[in-house]
This record gives C-alpha cells, sequence and structure tokens, in this order.
C-alpha cells in the first residue's frame, strides 16, 4: 500500500493540510469520511515519520480505525482502551480491560507504539505515571542472574498475588525453584526455572494441562495493575496520610461516618501492606501528579482528531458519567469526592492538546470543535457506498472510471483472492493487472488488483483516483461455497418420502391411530399398478394407504417408540377415538387455565424498561457478526416486551449455536442500562 499512500500526497489540498500541521496552525478540515482519515493519517505518518495520535469519539470507531490503519501501513497499530474504574470495594472484578491499557502504555512508553488510536475517554482517564510503569516492568532473559526473593518482593509491589497454582493473569506462584508467573502482556503464564540464582530455563506453559507448550528466552512481566502503592517504601505511607487528610475534614461535614470508618481503615490497612479492595478510588492519593496517555506522547507527536464535534460532546458525556459515579461512591460511603479527579477536564484537554501539532477531520463543516481551528481547509473526497453483492453493478462503476481516465484499485484479502477477482473482472472483459506488492498504481484509464482490506471504498477526484474493496464487489470470492447449516430431521415432520420409514417403525394415521409400518408394494386397483403403504395394526387388521396420502401419517413420537410391547390400535375401534378427544378436552383446559394466568398477569404492573439507549446502540454495534432475520425478530419482540408496563413471558429456543446468548445479551444489557439486576 506504499504506493498508494505516496500517491495521496502529490494531492495539493493534501500536501497543505500536512505542512499547515507541522507549522502548528491546528487546521481542520472538511470533506472526509472515517475511510478517508485512516488513508490521510497514514500518508502523513509515512511522510514524515513522526508517532502520530489518532483521537475518536468511541472504541467503535477506534477500532475500525484501528483496522484500517493496519491495513494501509502494515505497521503495529497500538489500540488504547478505556477501562471502567473500581471504585466500591467488591468480592472480584474484571481486569482485563486494565490489563490491555498496561500493555498499550507500556508500548507507548517505551517508544515501540508509533501509531496509537484511542477513544477521548480513554486517552484523558487518569493512569499510573510512565516512570512508575517502566520501573515496574521486569525483564527477564535465560542465563541471567536473579534474587528469587528479591524477585517476587517485586512481584508483590507490582500488584500480583501469590496463589497455589497460577490460574489468570496477576498470578505467580513460586515452589522451590520454580516460579510461575502471569503477565498481563502475555497470552500464556510462564515458567522460571532457577538453578541457584541463575535463570536456568523458561517457557510458556498451558493453564489448564500445566504443561509447557514452547521455550522462550526471554519474558517481560508488567505490572498486574495501574494503582501501585507498595511500589517504594513511603508509597504507601505517603497514600494513608493523604487519605487520613482527607478525612480530617470530612469531619466537620454531617453525614459522613460510613466515609469516614472506610479511609481510616483503608489508612490502617495501606500502613500494614494491604492493598485496599477496590484501590482505584485511592488512584489521586498513590499518583499526586495527574497524569494521562497524553504524558505518554513524544513531543513531536502528531494528533489528528476524527470529528472534533464528536469527540468534544463524548468528552462531556465521559465527564458527566465521572462525576456521577463519584457522587454515588461518595453517597454510599465508599469514595471520598476529594480523590474523584480521575480525568483532564474539557480545559485540561485542551491546554495538553495544544501542545503538539494537532489538526481536525471532519466530515461536514461544524461550529462545533475540540479546539478552536486556526486554518480551515476542504478536501475534494467521497466515500463510495457498496454494491450488495452485484459484480454487475459495480463492473459498470469500473467502466465509468476507466472511461474518464480514473486509475482504479481494487482492494482484496488475500492472493487466491486477488486472483479471483481477476477472473471474474475478466468476465466482464474489464482488464486488471495483478499488483501484489502495492509499490507501482496503474496508470490512467488502467485497473489494478493489490493486497488490503479497508472498511469502505473511496474516491479521490483531484488526483483522478478510485480505491475499491473486495467487500463492496462481491459477497466473497475466495473459491469456496458457503456451508449450508445443517437443519435436523425431526420425527415429529410430516413424512415427506417412503424412504423415511423402514420396516417396524411405529407409525400414527391421523383418522386410526397407531399401528406398525409394514411395507411398501405395488398393488393393482382398476387395472393400474399403484404405491401403497401396508400399516398393521392390533390382531389381524391390516391398512393399505395410497402413497399420495403420505400427509396422512406420520412417524410415532410418544414413550416407548422402540418397545415391541407398545399397544396398537384397533382398525375401526373406537380407542383412537377416546384418545383424541380426551387430549383435546386435555388442551382445552390446558388453554382456559392459561388464559386465567394471563389475564391475572396482564392486571398486574410490571417495570416498563426504557427504550434503547446510545449505549444499548454501541453495545450492539460490538458485536462482530451479522444478525439473522431470526434473530433480529427475537430481539424486536423480547426489547417490546420489556417496554411494556406488565410482567414478560416469552420464552426463546433455539438449537445449539443458532444465536440465543447474542440475543439475550442484548436483553441483559438493556435490562442493566434501567438499574436493574439479570441472570
Amino acid at each position: 500500500m506504499n504506493g498508494l499512500l505516496k500517491e495521496l500526497l502529490r494531492s495539493e489540498e493534501i500536501r497543505g493540510l500536512l505542512e499547515s500541521t507541522l507549522r502548528g496552525e491546528k487546521p481542520m478540515v472538511t470533506g472526509v469520511s472515517p475511510v478517508h482519515r485512516a488513508m490521510l493519517a497514514a500518508a502523513m505518518h509515512q511522510e514524515t515519520g513522526r508517532p502520530m495520535l489518532l483521537l475518536c469519539s468511541d472504541e467503535t470507531e477506534a477500532a475500525k480505525l484501528w483496522a484500517d490503519l493496519h491495513a494501509l501501513t502494515g505497521q503495529e497499530v497500538t489500540l488504547l482502551r478505556r477501562r471502567e474504574w473500581q471504585l466500591r470495594p467488591s468480592a472480584a472484578a474484571s481486569r482485563s480491560w486494565e490489563h490491555q491499557r498496561l500493555a498499550a502504555l507500556y508500548a507507548m512508553a517505551n517508544g515501540q507504539a508509533r501509531l496509537v488510536v484511542a477513544a477521548v475517554d480513554a486517552a484523558v482517564q487518569r493512569c499510573v505515571p510512565r516512570d512508575v510503569l517502566l520501573d515496574a516492568a521486569i525483564s527477564l532473559k535465560v542465563g541471567e542472574s536473579y534474587s528469587v526473593e528479591r524477585l517476587t518482593a517485586r512481584l508483590v509491589s507490582s500488584g500480583y498475588v501469590r496463589s497455589q497454582q497460577v490460574e489468570g493473569p496477576g498470578q505467580f506462584a513460586l515452589r522451590g525453584g520454580i516460579l510461575d508467573v502471569f503477565s498481563p502482556a502475555m497470552e500464556q503464564p510462564v515458567r522460571c526455572e532457577f538453578w541457584g540464582d541463575e535463570l536456568d530455563a523458561m517457557g510458556a506453559f498451558d493453564v489448564a494441562t500445566q504443561r509447557r507448550v514452547r521455550n522462550l528466552d526471554e519474558a517481560l512481566l508488567l505490572p498486574a495493575g495501574e494503582v501501585l502503592p507498595f511500589r517504594k517504601e513511603d508509597t504507601a505511607e505517603n497514600a494513608a496520610a493523604a487519605l487520613e487528610s482527607v478525612a480530617k475534614r470530612l469531619k466537620r461535614k454531617e453525614n459522613t461516618a460510613p466515609l469516614l470508618r472506610q479511609l481510616e481503615s483503608d489508612a490502617a490497612a495501606l500502613r500494614q501492606g494491604i492493598a485496599p479492595n477496590g484501590s482505584d478510588r485511592y488512584m489521586a492519593a498513590v499518583y499526586p501528579e495527574k497524569t494521562t496517555a497524553l504524558d505518554y506522547l513524544p513531543d513531536d507527536t502528531m494528533i489528528c482528531v476524527c470529528e472534533s464535534g464528536r469527540v468534544s460532546e463524548a468528552l462531556k458525556g465521559w465527564l458527566w458519567q465521572l462525576r456521577e459515579d463519584v457522587a454515588a461512591a461518595a453517597e454510599n460511603g465508599c469514595m471520598a469526592p476529594a480523590m474523584g479527579e480521575l480525568s483532564l477536564t474539557e480545559g485540561e484537554t485542551a491546554a495538553r492538546l495544544s501542545r503538539f501539532a494537532l489538526c481536525q477531520m471532519d466530515s461536514l463543516p461544524t461550529s462545533r470543535y475540540l479546539l478552536p481551528p486556526g486554518e480551515l481547509l476542504q478536501i475534494s473526497a467521497r466515500q463510495l457506498s457498496t454494491y450488495g453483492g452485484s459484480l454487475e453493478t459495480a463492473a459498470g462503476d469500473m467502466e465509468h472510471y476507466l472511461a474518464a481516465g480514473y486509475r482504479v484499485i481494487v482492494l482484496c484479502g488475500g492472493e487466491v483472492r486477488a486472483c479471483n477477482m481477476q477472473r471474474l473482472l475478466q468476465e466482464r472483459h474489464i482488464t486488471a493487472a495483478l499488483s501484489l506488492t502495492g509499490e507501482t498504481l496503474p496508470e490512467k484509464g488502467q485497473a489494478a488488483i493489490m493486497l488490503g482490506a479497508l472498511s469502505a471504498g473511496s474516491e479521490w477526484p483531484a488526483l483522478k483516483l478510485a480505491v475499491l474493496t473486495e467487500g463492496q464487489l462481491t459477497e466473497s470470492v475466495s473459491g469456496r461455497n458457503r456451508k449450508p447449516r445443517r437443519v435436523k430431521d425431526s420425527s415429529r415432520q410430516k413424512l415427506q418420502s417412503y424412504t423415511d420409514l423402514t420396516p417396524g417403525d411405529l407409525v400414527v394415521h391421523a383418522h386410526h391411530g397407531i399401528g406398525r409400518f409394514v411395507e411398501m408394494l405395488r398393488l393393482p386397483v382398476d387395472g393400474v399398478e399403484k404405491d401403497y403403504i401396508k400399516i398393521a395394526y392390533a390382531g389381524q387388521d391390516v391398512l393399505y394407504v395410497p402413497a399420495t396420502s403420505l400427509d396422512l401419517v406420520s412417524k410415532y413420537i410418544g414413550p416407548g417408540e422402540d418397545n415391541e410391547r407398545t399397544k396398537l390400535n384397533k382398525l375401526g375401534g373406537a380407542e383412537w377415538a377416546k384418545t383424541t378427544r380426551k387430549a383435546k378436552a386435555a388442551a382445552k383446559d390446558l388453554a382456559e387455565g392459561l388464559i386465567r394466568l394471563y389475564a391475572q398477569r396482564q392486571r398486574l404492573a410490571g417495570h416498563a424498561f426504557s427504550p434503547d439507549s446510545p449505549w444499548q446502540q454501541e453495545f450492539e454495534d460490538a458485536f462482530p457478526y451479522t444478525e439473522t432475520d431470526d434473530q433480529l425478530q427475537a430481539i424486536r419482540d423480547i426489547k417490546a416486551d420489556m417496554e411494556q408496563p406488565r410482567p414478560m413471558d416469552r420464552l426463546l429456543c433455539g438449537d445449539v449455536g443458532y444465536g440465543k446468548t447474542e440475543v439475550a445479551l442484548r436483553a441483559v444489557m438493556k435490562c442493566i442500562m434501567d438499574g436493574k439486576q439479570a441472570a
């Protein structure tokens, strides 16, 4: 993709944007869609070689931008995620987001992260200081000497928990000269074997089997958390003193007794070497200086703000929610409001960002922005819509582009897919050359197929360039057909063919009841031979059913279907009629009972859940798979039930692997957004 990025910089508009950004004029450029922002940022990064941060309004947009940048540059792109604060003592809490964030921060701290994508709340969230993170990280190499005692002490001060057996990140176990430790930066824990103080061997092992899976020469052990109150001898004492100082100020206020007890208890725990449960609420006490991910950036970093107005609104929403969370924790006696400065304010964010070379990229002109722009620019570009899998429509557009002198690039996900795409285009009389390296672009009026993947196609009129993606043109060019879903045969279905039966099977005739299938045979009737099914009943009774009346016969599904002693009905008897009458009466009684039950339920008052919130939509958009029609219908029905002011009574049924959990999780999210519990 290098050739494509170099070509973009030939545009005077893009070159002007880069120069204005480097001069520190804080330009705002309009007319750029999400895919254009990724291409512009990749081109500017490639041209200057400077580190770059891209700020987005939410993590969904950040994840898409991350994927586009990775495809365009071929480099490792760091995605910095926001983590949830643990502001209340709790028995257990997931720290997976915190561990991912630590790995991203460490890459930024040691200069490995040259391209970083983050939502604005992740960038302004308070975090561990850079020097503390670098000092707490432990690098192990085979053949080096380490004091096992000092090494385990460092692990404890870095937030690790000692256990009998390592089962998850942030744990370590010591057995003689063998140290097992699970770093947040690793997918699997590492086993270190010491000979005295020398690290003799090291390897990753499987948590479930505890068996080594591969050998390692070196390993990086990141701290297990961001709040490290025991990193130095005086850190815990200083934090405890800060808590006591806050407690003294609170004694003058009313209704603060529970909070005072909590602060005094946590201060005593810190002095005893015990980290308080939910220690995030004491980050300001452990690290008095407010540090965020923006402080990890080198001075020559370029920052691109994607949709400045939306980023500004997202920042306001994040700060409001944080204030509400801190206030709720304070009301419950868990956290002092003075410790609630866990993020940069709007003014502080603007001041930090203004130190860097910055540009704001918006799709449309707007009066809302994160920073006042020093220069307004516009780029002529257009994001292309999909063709719904219609290659004919796409081919028509490609012919139009080529006739107008455009250079057309089609991006495919692999070499095999590129060859298949070339063949499909040739069948429609469009010649496209393969350019698998991506270093050279086609000439005017020509098309080329390159390797790569973007979220959408784009058009650059000033450059006479159109970039199409494989997904726009056709649903699949991999050469493989989709596997059809296997549908289970059900014995409850009507017979579709006599081949569904084998001699000896129990069957049920709609009018004559339970019998046993004997055989399929041909009988002459009125001079014509026809196919019949022979069914044996009680005694010597036999029924011949024409093959054209198979809809009257079904397999027996009651208890004892494989039992030779199953009672057969007598042909022409009244037993089957009695059975059906009893079944109808029982069904009628059941229906009457259900009607009474539902009449009572309709009179009961239930909780009417609120309509979908933006968080609900963001949660649902994060699912990677496209919903089926049945899933969408189930989601609509369940949500409609939940929004009614009466108790919901709905059962979701489906086979294994058909997506019941994805439907249920959407209902769970809707439930907890109204402050209710869900199981």
